[in-house]
């Protein structure tokens, strides 16, 4: 039997409604004489409350009504209890789902629950009649992760930092000493801190003797560095550089506070004194190789060489724009060299030098040649070039604008086989993006201060093991948490958020046995806002991104589907990736195909661009895929144990590997 009601919300309205055997009482309407709607909040944040009554004119013979509220295809229901004292239905909204699409969440409709005649007033009844449920639309904001949030989830999962700095540059050394030599050192190496050159052709001879290098001015030593010098207890003080560069009054403080021998080493100049100390290595270590840099424009890049002459126990070897001096010349001709490298550009080593070291080397040296178009380019190749291996046991972080911290740390990453990384103190430079990116390391050291903590934290974070490799892909587990996403109507322990997880894990073990790098975004069952995960995805900048999901649509609706960027409609990588994925769940699930799809946000100033928050926020390649139906018969039944739920992780990460090749 077809019966009619008269509601009223916020206007005047009139209303039919299918409801048998029930009837509302035919009224004049007036405004806001049969229903009115009270929402305490329009705009929520996730896990937030909102408490909502509703007040109707007649008796509806129920003590409960259900509220049900939608965004896209995810449900969010409240009972309400009639309130006698109020004449209300009373209930509290609890959002805690976080919505595939866009943050709206709408009336879909209010169910009256009437033991002997149930029914539905749906959402299109309302507006057909002209119920402006509109007004009771709520906005589920994104929770706004400060940085200091985003730093927190950095510095869980980044290599560890230990910073060596102290408040002046002799007392950064001092920390570098101690970090390096907690035992003590036979030998001890003391440079001019302002002489760069001679300190940094040091550095493979301190490793020779494994000995740290502690720093002087010209005509004294500061106090803390004598107190080191007590720690370390050398049996022998080796002093570079000329009278000039340490004066004898230097020297004489030193045997006063060591009681022990103090040798100076040193040439006539600094072309020189890189040869007294090539001489003092070989007394010690076959000497077949040597690193070429210009003595006087190039002392930058022979920094960036130090660290590896020192683990090699091989001589840096000062040369002129055009030459190679001749008395070191003389002297290297019969080493029997097998190689040499030349640090620097032609604007500080010409190819006569490159002519001249192949003329003494078994090896060609023409290929030799390792150079940037600044500092930070020629660190980070040289990086490249000798530090070959994806795990290092250390990265030593120092600015690139003022050398003595690099200098002195020279030893320490050489003791660890480990390159020092020499970068801007305000931003991470581009050139060192690659080896982020490629190689991870067990320990960060911050070598002096300077730098912002951001810049190095960020360093640390792209070394973390779990954030290395050639290629990088974040794997998205929707839902979690106090999230549950889509529920199975008849067996409510099914939840969206517990196969989106068991799936992912399939997807991220099947990756990493292939050598694939990936980060997932959550392993275990916790509640995680949409923006946090792009955050957290465009942090670390990978190739691809993608987030796993299951369906539901009433039980009648069944398959896969994967929505990929809308840029990439006509051809791109997000469409591409989908592809492949859905054509490995395919091949190996009897799924309905429901194809590859875009979406984008009609109206609004978010208009044209894409409808599905993972796509549009993220800044890289990324896809959102409906892997089945969870609340429809035949596709749960494909997938109702863990192992099947993992398999199709591992035909996701199969499509994953193959557009990767």
């Amino acid at each position: 039997m077809r019966k009619s009601a008269k509601l009223i919300t916020t206007g005047l309205i009139s209303l039919s409604v299918i409801a048998p055997n029930v009837a509302f009482a035919a009224t004049n309407i007036t405004e806001s004489n049969n229903i009115n709607i009270d929402l305490e909040k329009r705009s929520i944040l996730l896990g937030d409350t909102s408490k909502i009554s509703i007040k109707f004119k007649e008796n509806l013979n129920a003590k409960t009504i259900t509220l049900n509220y939608i965004c896209y295809d995810m449900p969010l229901s409240t009972e309400l209890t009639y309130n006698e004292s109020t004449d209300k239905y009373e209930g509290t909204i609890n959002f805690d789902k976080s919505p595939e699409l866009l943050y709206v969440w709408k009336i879909d409709n209010i169910q009256i629950n009437n033991l002997e005649n149930p029914y539905t007033i749906s959402r299109e009844q309302l507006q057909k009649e002209g119920v402006n449920v509109d007004d009771y639309d709520v906005t589920q904001e994104y929770i706004i992760y400060n940085k200091a949030s985003l730093q927190s989830y950095k510095r869980s999962t980044s290599a560890p930092i230990k910073k060596l700095i102290g408040d002046q540059r002799h007392d950064t050394a001092i920390e570098i000493s101690k970090e390096g030599w907690k035992e003590g050192a036979d030998k001890v190496i003391i440079v001019n801190g302002s002489a760069i050159a001679d300190g940094i052709t040091a550095t493979p001879l301190a490793t020779t003797y494994d000995a740290p290098i502690l720093l002087a001015t010209k005509d004294s030593i500061a106090e803390s560095t004598k107190k080191e010098l007590k720690r370390l207890n050398p049996s022998e003080v080796i002093v570079i550089g000329g009278s000039t560069v340490v004066s004898d009054k230097a020297i004489n403080d030193i045997k006063n506070t060591t009681n022990t021998d103090v040798r100076r080493l040193a040439g006539v100049d600094r072309h020189d004194t890189s040869v007294k100390i090539a001489q003092e290595i070989d007394k010690n270590a076959d000497i077949n190789k040597i690193y070429l840099a210009n003595g006087y424009k190039g002392e930058i890049d022979a920094l960036t060489i130090a660290a590896k002459a020192g683990s090699d126990k091989q001589p840096i070897i000062l040369t002129h724009k055009e030459e190679i001096p001749q008395d070191s010349y003389d002297w290297l001709k019969n080493q029997d060299l097998k190689d040499a490298y030349i640090i620097g550009g032609e604007d500080v080593i010409s190819t006569s030098v490159i002519h001249k070291a192949n003329d003494i080397t078994t090896n060609s040296t023409y290929s030799n040649r390792i150079y940037g178009n600044d500092r930070h380019e020629t660190n980070a190749k040289v990086i490249q070039k000798f530090y070959p291996k994806e795990q290092l046991d250390a990265v030593l972080v120092a600015k690139s604008d003022v050398l003595v911290d690099a200098l002195a740390a020279g030893p320490l990453a050489a003791k660890l086989n480990s390159p020092i990384l020499i970068n801007p103190t305000t931003y991470v430079s581009k050139h060192h993006e690659n080896n982020l990116k490629t190689k991870s390391a067990t320990t960060v050291y911050q070598v002096g201060g300077g730098i912002k903590d951001s810049v190095v934290k960020d360093i640390a974070y792209k070394l973390s093991e779990h954030n290395s490799g050639e290629t990088t892909i974040v794997i998205d587990a929707g839902h979690g948490g106090s999230d549950s996403g889509a529920l199975n109507k008849v067996d409510k322990s099914i939840k969206e958020k517990d196969y989106t997880l068991d799936t992912a894990m399939g997807t991220t073990e099947y990756l990493r046995s292939k050598g694939v790098n990936v980060v997932m975004t959550r392993d275990t069952d916790k509640t995680m806002d949409l923006r946090m995960r792009t955050d957290m995805s465009n942090s670390i900048s990978p190739d691809y991104l993608v987030s796993i999901h299951y369906n539901s649509y009433n039980g009648v609706a069944s398959g896969t589907e994967i929505f990929y960027q809308n840029k990439d409609k006509s051809g791109g990588p997000s469409k591409t990736i989908s592809n492949n994925i859905l054509t490995r769940i395919l091949e190996k699930y009897n799924l309905k195909n429901r194809g590859l799809k875009t979406k984008i946000i009609e109206s609004g100033e978010l208009k044209g661009q894409d409808y599905l928050h993972i796509n549009r926020a993220s800044n890289v390649p990324s896809t959102l895929v409906e892997c089945a139906f969870i609340d429809n018969e035949d596709d749960v039944a494909l997938l109702n144990t863990l192992e099947k739920r993992r398999e199709l992780g591992l035909q996701i990460g199969k499509g994953i590997e193959d557009t990767l090749k």
